[in-house]
């Protein structure tokens, strides 16, 4: 015993291993997930610098609007969805610097900026206000901003922890506990618990305490929190890695925030998704993270930078906005993550062509031309392909199968080929359908369609021998057969009934069919067509065209959603909506998912067999050009947010301006062209618009996916425009974005100018009508006198040749009856003869006189009129009366001279043919009008149409019809007869002038 070293000795190397190996345990039980590259379940877009997008983004905010705001070293940018705006600063007032780091949306709407070295700003209602060392904010980095519940607002400054109450930034007293350096990061987590990290070390306030606490855990330099839809906060340390810090019950113990601990995820910022997946970008570089977890175990993290596509593998501000997008900015540009509504089955069969196959248990197996079929259950898709292939090896019923020319069915894994039968045997299948696990339906060939039931072929001598080319059953069981002549047969137990175009079914080759309730959809290379009941089919129209083409497989889920496989991706229909358009013949609006969507093809086209397969797990299953793929039906897949629309600028000639409310155009202004843009960032290109403007459109127009409006032709006046979006899954705002502006007239488009235009164009035609007055009353003058001319001529000729001649007959007859020689008899009767030629004479030269001078002669027409009476009755016979009213006025002379010839002519008739033996003659010369009556007591006129037929008052009522007179005759056999004229005074009367007189007016002598 002697020479033996004492026991304890001996032990105590291995002791002290185990010591050292104790005190590394906490080292080795942090988690370290599983590392791969990409993310294939999100769609990556990028806008880089050279594309418009600024570079060194240090922070992202959404405003309320949906606008994303962007800080970066060159200044504030905003982002639409589709441009980049470099937000200059309000008039009269400059940002602090350029290089902005922090950005946050107040409760109030307004947007404050933390600058690198040049304090706060706040930016709202178009008024920039800055705050600084006066105001209160220390020199140094402004990290971050968080608000509190009650609205206050709290800055993260190098120099300290500040407070704004309004008018300044408030250091926190010395009585709080907290350190006045060094303030890194602050953070009001949901159970109002205020969280700083100040002088490297974390410090917390609990909800309703006016002191800090030092937690006790060091951090390293710029460590940022962030909490997560659990409400835990967590920690990025740029040393340490990422852990969580805090639960609701409190801080965590420190061994499960190290064996929690993600080592390697060392990041600059931490985002948390709605599915509690960990997003963070990593500092100083290494692009973006994504963790995943099942329950508190971190099970995975993808890593996605520069060679995956990222702008820049150095990033800093990362956050989800309303719409779940993810947006991370670097210092090359701004990046996009958006979720992928279908996921590529990366695992599966590798063949060129891959199938699809529901059993009838509800799930679904996936196979290639190996047939070696792959269970596609929702737990088993994380797996590896030997998995999958073993887990459908002990599929609990029958799998269908085929090879192109064979049937087959796998049972226990053990896969039996089932050949056609003769003379069918090797010819290809056009379409199968497997109702259950014993029965098989087939096209074949050229004029096959044969039914397999519990191992025996038969072939179906009720149909036409013509082959089908699509298969499916309706809601009662009974078979339905598309055709390559567009035709679609309904095979019930005991007639078969033919749909063609004669019920309007004209889609072309048939290539899928879907009954769904009373909706029957069948799908051809033309088209689709639906139809309710036993109506007739009516096309399916939409607003995005060849969206529903080269369709091969129709499912519906529960939730009434149809989903369509086609030519150019997966369709989405719902069925409530279609119904209603099929009954009012509007087109539907269906949700396309593409390639952005994550569709690795499009829908397979030559095949017998449907291309879209829904499990009864909620999986709807694809079999495109490019593999398999899948789309979870129990989630949503619509995004609800309703966008609001962002009215831009107007551009009017070569200028541009903010269409504002009240916004003045200039004059002259006729074309427009109006920018807006919808604040839906998922899938702005999908967003839709339509628009109207006040009195010019009468409804709304549809403009596409197109964001600006252009009106030509406007007249000056008051508009209103409006506009309403929608985004890709038709939501359209609750209420329109709406601008209200003026066009301003210009001097011709005045209604002043438009007044004047009006009375010069009233003078115009009254100047022309005087003009035209002048030229009729100068021709009738020239007419006249040429008349009078032609009277005196007339009168000069018979004066000097019947006058002359009548009275020298005269004198030889009366030399002759005085001759001694002529017989008394004789005598007696030249003369008899000598005294009627020398009344004729006399007569005669009446008539001559008549015509050299005129019957009026410029007299007054009472006094004419009393001569006429003198002349043709003599002193004493026939008595008349003559009155007159009213004072004369100055009377044109040609009226004047027609109304003397009438009332010439109703005496002369008077004293010739009336017998009267008394004349009144009434003369009244009123404003309007001028009268004239004359009245007889003599005998009348006995004819029934008195006064027709004498061509003296034939005369009569021709000169009256030329002065635009009227004449009026009255007359009773025994009673005597009186004749009335009524001339307008405008004919009669000389016009009065004018006080005011024109510069063109004529003078009276003319």
């Amino acid at each position: 015993m002697r020479g033996r070293p004492f026991p304890f000795v001996r032990r105590l190397p291995a002791l002290l291993t185990c010591l050292l190996l104790l005190t590394a345990l906490p080292a080795l039980a942090v988690q370290r997930p599983p590392v791969s590259g990409g993310l294939p379940d999100y769609e990556h877009t990028a806008w880089r610098v050279g594309q418009g997008a600024p570079g060194d983004i240090w922070d992202i905010t959404q405003d309320r609007d949906g606008l994303l705001w962007l800080a970066t070293g060159s200044g504030l940018y905003r982002f639409d969805g589709r441009r980049f705006e470099r937000q200059p600063a309000p008039a009269g007032s400059h940002f602090p610097s350029t290089n902005m780091v922090t950005l946050a949306h107040g409760h109030d709407g307004a947007l404050w900026i933390g600058y690198f070295q040049a304090g706060i700003s706040r930016f709202a209602h178009g008024q920039l206000h800055s705050y600084g060392r006066q105001q209160g904010v220390p020199v140094g980095v402004v990290p971050h901003f968080s608000q509190d519940r009650e609205g206050q607002l709290w800055a993260a400054v190098n120099g300290g922890l500040r407070r704004f109450d309004g008018q300044r930034w408030q250091p926190m007293p010395a009585s709080a506990g907290l350190p006045e350096r060094r303030v890194q990061w602050v953070l009001h987590d949901s159970r109002g618990t205020f969280w700083v990290v100040a002088d490297l070390r974390i410090w917390m306030r609990a909800a309703g305490q006016a002191t800090f606490k030092d937690t006790g855990i060091a951090v390293s330099q710029m460590a940022t929190l962030a909490e997560s839809p659990q409400g835990e906060v967590w920690l990025a340390d740029r040393v340490r890695g990422t852990s969580p810090l805090a639960n609701a019950q409190g801080l965590l113990p420190d061994s499960e925030r190290e064996a929690r601990r993600l080592p390697a995820l060392v990041a600059a910022r931490l985002q948390f998704t709605a599915d509690g997946a960990l997003w963070a970008t990593m500092s100083p570089h290494g692009g973006v993270a994504r963790v995943t977890f099942a329950g508190t175990q971190a099970v995975r993290m993808e890593r996605f930078d520069s060679p995956h596509g990222l702008t820049a593998t150095s990033a800093v501000p990362i956050i989800v906005d309303r719409e779940g997008n993810l947006w991370v900015g670097t210092n090359l540009g701004l990046n996009r993550f958006r979720a992928r509504s279908v996921h590529a089955l990366v695992v599966g069969p590798s063949d060129p062509y891959r199938s699809l196959v529901r059993a009838s248990d509800g799930r679904v197996y996936g196979y290639g031309e190996d047939l070696r079929p792959y269970d596609l259950q929702r737990h088993l898709l994380d797996g590896s392909a030997p998995q999958l292939q073993a887990a459908a090896r002990q599929a609990p019923t029958p799998i269908w199968q085929f090879d192109w020319v064979n049937l087959a069915r796998t049972v226990a894994g053990h896969t039996t080929l089932i050949p056609l039968p003769a003379p069918f045997t090797g010819q290809p299948l056009h379409a199968l359908l497997f109702p259950d696990d014993t029965q098989a339906w087939v096209c074949t060939g050229e004029h096959g369609v044969l039914q397999y039931l519990h191992g025996q072929w038969r072939q179906e001598g009720r149909l036409p021998e013509q082959a089908c080319s699509s298969l499916a059953l309706d809601a009662r069981g009974q078979l339905l057969l598309g055709y390559a002549d567009g035709r679609l047969r309904r095979m019930g137990a005991t007639r078969i009934d033919t749909l063609d175009a004669r019920q309007g079914l004209s889609v072309g080759p048939v290539t899928a069919i879907l009954q769904h309730q009373e909706l029957l959809l069948v799908a051809g290379e033309a088209g689709l067509a639906a139809r309710l009941g036993e109506g007739r089919f009516v096309p399916v129209r939409t607003d995005m065209a060849g969206v529903l083409e080269g369709i091969t497989g129709m499912v519906a889920d529960p939730n009434g959603h149809l989903w369509l496989n086609g030519s150019r991706g997966l369709v989405r229909l719902e069925s409530g909506p279609l119904r209603a358009a099929l009954r009012s013949g509007q087109p539907v609006t269906p949700r396309l998912f593409d390639a952005i969507d994550g569709m690795p093809g499009i829908a397979l086209q030559s095949g017998p067999i449907a291309t879209a397969v829904l499990a009864d797990d909620g999986l709807l299953w694809l079999a495109t050009n490019q593999g398999l793929a899948w789309l979870d039906t129990t989630r949503s897949h619509v995004n609800a947010m309703a966008p609001s629309v962002r009215i831009g600028e107007v551009l009017y000639g070569s200028m541009h301006a903010p269409l504002r409310d009240g916004l003045r155009l200039p004059a002259g202004t006729s074309q427009l062209q109006i920018d807006y843009v919808a604040l839906s960032l998922a899938r702005p290109e999908r967003n839709r618009y339509r628009y109207r403007l006040s009195g010019v459109d009468d409804g709304w127009q549809d403009a596409g996916s197109s964001t600006r409006a252009y009106y030509t032709n406007l007249a000056p006046g008051k508009y209103r425009f409006e506009v309403e979006a929608a985004n890709e899954d038709g939501i359209w705002s609750t209420a329109p974005a709406s601008r209200s502006f003026r066009i301003a007239p210009t001097f011709v488009q005045t209604v002043w100018f438009k007044l004047l235009c009006a009375a010069a164009i009233l003078a115009l035609l009254v100047m022309a009508v005087r003009i035209r007055s002048g030229q009729l009353a100068a021709l009738f003058r020239a007419r006249l006198q040429e008349r009078n001319g032609e009277r005196e001529r007339i009168a000069r000729d018979l004066h000097d040749t019947l006058l002359q001649g009548s009275q020298g007959l005269i004198l030889r007859l009366h030399a002759i009856s005085q001759s001694a020689q002529t017989p008394e008899p004789v005598r007696r009767q030249l003369e008899s003869a000598m005294q009627l030629a020398e009344r004729n004479l006399a007569e005669g030269r009446e008539r001559v006189n008549a015509l050299r001078e005129g019957p009026f002669a410029g007299r007054d027409l009472a006094s004419a009129l009393a001569d006429v009476h003198a002349e043709y009755a003599g002193h004493g016979t026939n008595p008349l009366r003559l009155t007159v009213e009213g004072t004369a006025p100055p009377l044109q002379a040609d009226a004047a001279e027609e109304v003397f010839l009438i009332g010439r002519e109703a005496i002369r008739n008077a004293l010739r043919h009336a017998s009267a033996s008394a004349i009144e003659v009434e003369l009244s010369y009123g404003a309007r009008c001028f009268l004239l009556h004359v009245r007889d007591d003599g005998v009348g006129i006995a004819d029934e149409n008195a006064g027709h037929g004498h061509w003296g008052l034939q005369g009569m009522r021709e000169r009256a019809q030329r002065l635009g007179a009227e004449l009026q005759l009255w007359t009773r056999p025994g009673l005597g007869t009186e004749v009335a004229l009524a001339v307008p005074a405008r004919r009669l009367y000389h016009r009065r002038p004018s006080r005011w007189r024109w510069p063109w007016r004529r003078t009276s002598h003319e």
